[in-house]
């Protein structure tokens, strides 16, 4: 697979790919390991303190050993901004910088002022080189530039597309931000649990979310990537939903959810949004969720991509249209 495609794979995300199902998943690539061997530790367990340095990271592509506590970072992959900006760090250089402010308002809002230098959407290695950052933190998409990579700053590797509770983990070990990134995800499950219960009086309505393509055909997915709403919320899966990919107007009528979430298609945004395009159509207006007034338009296109901040600030989009 090209560069390029990698890149849009896991955006937000993911959506080029998004109809064969590519990059949602947790369990389609190796998982990185982090280690720190001064404290005794080996697989992902965390270090004692948050301190101590130096430490070895095992990754994707071999051992890194960091010296300090990072404090230049760079990440050539545009969707680790999204897991650095939820530690509360931010890279001083990184990729596709104008891509999120263009397109991306939920993670543009944690950036905005931060004067990250933009690496392009086809990395500029150059660039990369004159910001003399302390470590790159690079997708395995670049592992075949790993070697020269390491020529310029102490790099680690991790996967596109791996689990994001566990990238979160792999990537506050790299910067020493365990702490942080372990009340991050209790904070997520405490509102999750919580969320659940206001939303106990939902659990008999069916749930779906897909993506306007256009000349009424949609995106959807089945792959995962949406369980930690269906399953962390008590959300019910629509039934006859089985396969990711394209899905006309007829057959989400087939399946007529309750509820239905619409998210941007930021590559091809919809003029007036999916309601307005839509409006004329008998078959739209049909929908159970049309009907009962239950769509909802989600201008941040994050959310099916497998980033921290799209199951962060998605659980707080759901609450907020479900718990009317």
């Amino acid at each position: 697979m090209q560069r390029l495609g990698s890149i849009f794979m896991v955006l937000a995300i993911i959506l080029v790919l998004m109809i064969t199902g590519c990059g949602g998943g947790s369990g389609q690539q190796t998982t990185a390991l982090t280690t720190n061997k001064q404290a005794g530790h080996q697989g992902s367990t965390p270090a004692k303190s948050e301190s101590a340095f130096p430490r070895t990271i095992a990754h994707l592509s071999g051992e890194t050993v960091i010296q300090e506590k990072p404090i230049k970072i760079a990440t050539p992959y545009i969707a680790f901004v999204d897991y650095l900006a939820v530690l509360d760090e931010y890279p001083i250089a990184a990729q596709g910088v104008s891509t999120i402010t263009a397109n991306f308002p939920s993670l543009n809002k944690r950036v905005a002022d931060k004067n990250i230098i933009d690496l392009g959407m086809e990395v500029d290695l150059e660039k990369l080189l004159a910001v003399q950052s302390d470590i790159i933190i690079a997708a395995d998409d670049m592992r075949d530039q790993y070697g020269k990579l390491s020529q310029i700053a102490p790099t680690v590797i991790l996967p596109q597309a791996g689990d994001w509770r566990e990238t979160l983990q792999q990537m506050a070990s790299i910067i020493g931000k365990e702490e942080k990134a372990t009340n991050v995800l209790a904070e997520f499950d405490r509102k999750s649990a919580a969320y659940k219960e206001q939303l106990a009086f939902r659990s008999q309505e069916s749930v779906m979310f897909v993506m306007y393509r256009g000349k009424e055909q949609f995106i959807t997915w089945t792959d995962g990537r949406f369980d930690p709403f269906y399953n962390g919320l008590g959300l019910k899966r629509t039934e006859g939903a089985h396969e990711n990919g394209q899905l006309s107007l007829e057959g989400l009528a087939q399946l007529n959810p309750d509820h239905l979430f619409v998210i941007n298609n930021w590559q091809a945004p919809i003029q007036g949004g999916v309601k307005e395009a839509l409006k004329g159509s008998n078959v739209w207006n049909s929908l159970n969720a049309v009907k009962n007034n239950r769509v909802y338009e989600l201008a941040d296109p994050s959310l099916p991509g497998p980033m921290a901040l799209a199951k962060i600030d998605g659980i707080e989009e759901i609450m907020k249209a479900m718990g009317k």
